[in-house]
């Protein structure tokens, strides 16, 4: 047994760590339930979450004409998955369902007015259906431009069926193919060829900074899993302080040559061990199983890891000072982890949440750890941007283990 305090210390995490050890649902609450629930809210909510996420439209193409076609091409060069409505099983839920009128082609060939339909269903995700909107109006301008380019080459030509007048022309293609279909199957042709050709000028966006989309998917529910179980883990694992003061266990330790801040040290680095193995472990997991990005600077995202563990292996003994009873614990331990993983932005983004909802994330270590997480592996931030972030932990940390220190009784 080593002596001195470092080796008293030493002594208190390594007795700590043994008994962790032993306890038989330690691989399943440490390691097997996070990576189910990485899985199953990942996979809900996204998958991977690279990129934007794509809008479903069921097409109800009911043009009797070639318009329609070229429409539904169109949109399939836009970020959508489209169901063809024929396909659809009586029990599928559409979700949107853009309607193409039978004259779509007659009626546009025409210049008249005429309207495609956009429904959705009750209940369908709002941002979803302002992407679908904008996108059929990307593909309706892509066609009109088409149709106004044809129009301009047989006005060039003099045919009768246009007239132009100033800045106005009167007339249709359908008025100039007087609804022969040879000449219509002509329109189509060179329709087609003038959208297929090789755009003259490109637009490449980019972002200005860093990005700023909201995490979806695994790169998601990686961290948030990862934040939520690790709060767990030592929140139980304060639970069981509580049966070690009632077994008299702590006492024990007590009466040796070791002192009660010695005690608290030793325990607070036996548990920042265990939250730093089971921080690594996800991490690498979410990065080989789910394929998530950890950004680019990995010692930020250490630094942050360990001030975490620090954060919440000074809450489990702060938890472990507030209780005698060990019964009453178990229900509260998952209370206490479900409320802060909730309020704190494991579950759901914090930028999807209304302001006052924010503030109350970052009165909690759990919105402090999340916010952090994210600027580095979602957003590509470095040390500078975790600045507050890991001041806002430590000082959790440094408030938990005081507390702690100072309700801890080695005896019942």
């Amino acid at each position: 047994m080593s002596t001195g305090k470092p080796g008293r210390i030493w002594n208190v995490t390594v007795g700590d760590l043994r008994i962790t050890v032993k306890e038989k649902s330690l691989i399943i609450w440490l390691f097997l339930m996070p990576l189910a629930f990485m899985f199953f809210f990942g996979s809900v909510y996204g998958g991977g979450g690279r990129g934007t996420p794509r809008t479903r439209i069921t097409v109800e193409n009911n043009d009797l004409g070639f318009l329609g076609d070229d429409l539904e091409i169109s949109l399939s060069d836009e970020n959508l998955f489209l169901v063809d409505s024929d396909s659809l099983a009586e029990t599928q839920n559409p979700v949107r369902t853009l309607i193409i009128p039978e004259d779509f082609t007659t009626r546009v060939l025409s210049r008249d007015k005429v309207e495609v339909v956009l429904r959705k269903e009750k209940g369908s995700h709002f941002e979803a259906g302002i992407a679908a909107e904008a996108a059929i109006v990307r593909a309706l301008a892509r066609l009109g431009a088409g149709i106004i380019e044809l129009e301009t080459e047989e006005v060039s030509k003099g045919k009768p069926g246009f007239t132009v007048q100033g800045d106005s022309v009167s007339g249709s293609l359908m008025e100039l193919s007087g609804g022969d279909q040879g000449m219509i199957y002509q329109y189509q042709g060179r329709l087609d060829s003038l959208l297929n050709r090789e755009a003259v000028v490109g637009l490449k966006p980019e972002m200005a900074g860093r990005k700023k989309y909201i995490p979806t998917g695994f790169q998601s529910s990686v961290p948030g899993s990862l934040v939520m179980f690790v709060l767990m883990s030592m929140v139980f694992s304060g639970a069981a302080l509580v049966q070690e003061r009632v077994s008299g266990q702590l006492k024990r330790i007590a009466v040796s040559p070791v002192s009660k801040g010695e005690i608290i040290l030793g325990k607070l680095f036996a548990r920042m061990v265990v939250a730093a193995f089971q921080i690594l472990f996800l991490l690498l997991a979410g990065r080989v199983l789910f394929g998530i990005k950890l950004g680019s600077s990995y010692p930020a995202l250490v630094v942050l890891m360990i001030t975490f563990a620090f954060c919440t292996g000074s809450f489990s003994l702060l938890f472990g000072s507030l209780f005698r009873d060990p019964e009453k614990l178990d229900g509260i331990a998952i209370l206490t982890t479900l409320v802060m993983a909730s309020l704190g932005g494991c579950w759901w983004p914090l930028e999807v949440l209304s302001r006052p909802f924010r503030i109350v994330a970052f009165m909690l270590p759990t919105g402090w750890a999340m916010n952090g997480i994210h600027k580095l592996i979602s957003f590509g931030y470095g040390f500078g941007a975790i600045t507050n972030h890991l001041l806002a932990l430590l000082l959790f940390g440094s408030v938990f283990i005081l507390i702690a220190s100072r309700r801890l009784r080695v005896t019942v």
